[in-house]
């Protein structure tokens, strides 16, 4: 009895994550963005690997983002839920990631895409 053909895994040319500390790193870059998308950032092997740099540049500009834009509308007493919803935002980013996901957030992608 003859098998079907077994198709060969599709290229997208989307990085994907070396190990499962490279998923670490790149789900915690969003919720935990300031110690540990830095870090990320700087550790030898993991700088240079597209994922974790896509992913950790990403949560670093979305969480600035997030606390410009909280800290703003603070004022006018809709800031706590600019944070809660960015906090959300961070953590189906962080789930995407989890799952070897290649996530580009809108407006953010467009300006971290030259560090990646």
């Amino acid at each position: 009895m003859d098998q079907p053909p077994v198709n060969p895994p599709v290229d997208t040319g989307q990085p994907a994550p070396a190990n499962d500390t490279s998923k670490i790193l790149a789900a915690l870059s969003y919720p935990i963005w300031f110690p540990v998308a830095i870090i990320a950032i700087l550790l030898d092997p993991y700088k240079n690997e597209k994922f974790v740099k896509l992913h950790a540049y990403q949560g670093i500009a979305l969480g600035v983002a997030i606390y410009a834009v909280g800290f703003i509308t603070s004022f006018f007493l809709i800031g706590f839920l600019v944070y809660l919803l960015g906090f959300v935002y961070q953590i189906i980013l962080a789930v995407k990631a989890w799952n070897g996901e290649y996530v580009e957030v809108p407006v953010i992608y467009g300006l971290v895409k030259n560090y990646v």
